[in-house]
């Protein structure tokens, strides 16, 4: 802020710091306020720019940044530290302290596209049923209200407004799109999370919830290679999304699925996914416990990443999609790229902890 003076002595009223923002290949240049990420901006102004968490987890938002500088906060991961070096940066966490130019060409929009405004719907939804799925992942079914249904392609997410905040949480569908104008979403339960805190003590059918969606790429892609997901904890539900509209369409690939977890009782749906793998004779389901001491199990054990060198000394001609924790992505993308799966051919959805 600047603090200005009248000719008179008195106080004027502040002036708000602005820096501007140069959006190419559009030649565009937006007004950033002090303290505004450049997607805040974007938005606000009536431009569109492809986006998901806004926490920077998904890396929907990545851009380039050409010259100029931004201050960064909450999460990096979506950038590996040879991106942070080119210079790219995440439009949701970026705030200007300079003017700057960035270069959106690699989010692959039409100039229509872009000058059409934000496009991602708000809708008000009803709470008709939670379900402990484990001890510490609960499964929140919403019934859309307004308006009534909801557009959105397998594998994509909302953002749920925490109730009695202005905060907002990212949660995947776990069904698949269907006109019943349900939303069934995965959440895993967090200490000293606002909206776990909401589900443990608060929630009640008949609650009123916003959601703003759809958002994420995490979509299956028209190919005729095979698919590898791969799951940690509540990461699960996007691929459950998938499966579901498989065996809806009757549009079956070659999938394998592996789902990695802690302990035994932290799996769930997992007489779901055997009914969906009888429906799916090419779907070959392999669940694995890292810590399965003292469990009555005789299934796969170790880290989904150990898993994965194990089975597939060469992974060439899949489509890899992962969703769950930073940690698990972080060491599953380059074990797969160095087996021969293209850097292109890897989508993720990284399930960032955002507390409070």
């Amino acid at each position: 802020m600047t603090s200005l003076q009248t000719a008179g002595g008195l106080p004027a009223a502040e002036e708000t710091v602005t820096h501007s923002v140069t959006v190419q290949p559009f030649a565009q240049e937006i007004a950033c306020e002090e303290g505004e990420t450049v997607l805040e901006a974007a938005v606000r102004q009536g431009l569109f720019l492809r986006y998901g968490c806004r926490h920077g987890g998904c890396g929907t938002c990545k851009a380039l940044l050409a010259d100029g500088e931004v201050a960064t906060s909450g999460s990096s991961f979506a950038l590996s530290s040879g991106e942070r070096a080119e210079g790219w940066v995440l439009l949701c966490s970026s705030r200007p302290v300079a003017d700057c130019v960035v270069d959106v060409t690699s989010m692959e929009l039409t100039e229509d596209e872009f000058r059409a405004g934000d496009q991602v719907g708000t809708f008000e939804a009803e709470v008709v049923e939670v379900d402990a799925l484990t001890h510490d992942i609960r499964g929140l079914t919403l019934l859309l209200r307004e308006p009534p249904s909801m557009t959105f392609r397998a594998g994509q997410f909302v953002n749920v407004e925490v109730p009695g905040t202005t905060q907002v949480r990212s949660y995947s569908i776990a069904n698949a799109p269907q006109d019943d104008g349900r939303v069934e979403l995965v959440i895993k339960l967090l200490p000293g999370g606002s909206f776990s805190a909401y589900l443990e003590s608060a929630v009640a059918v008949g609650d009123r919830l916003r959601l703003h969606g759809p958002l994420g790429e995490l979509k299956l892609r028209l190919s005729h290679r095979k698919v590898l997901m791969v799951a940690g904890g509540s990461g699960l539900a996007p691929f459950l999304s998938i499966l579901r509209d498989m065996e809806r369409r009757g549009r079956p690939r070659d999938v394998e699925l592996l789902y990695g977890a802690r302990r035994r009782r932290d799996l769930y749906r997992l007489e779901e996914i055997e009914r969906l793998a009888a429906a799916i004779p090419s779907l070959v389901f392999t669940p694995v416990l890292s810590d399965a001491d003292g469990e009555d199990w005789s299934g796969e054990t170790g880290l989904v990443t150990e898993l994965i060198a194990r089975r597939f000394p060469t992974i060439e001609g899949y489509d890899a999609y992962l969703a769950g924790p930073p940690a698990m992505i972080e060491a599953t993308v380059p074990l797969l790229t160095d087996r021969g799966v293209r850097p292109a051919n890897v989508k993720f959805d990284a399930f960032v902890p955002s507390v409070p």
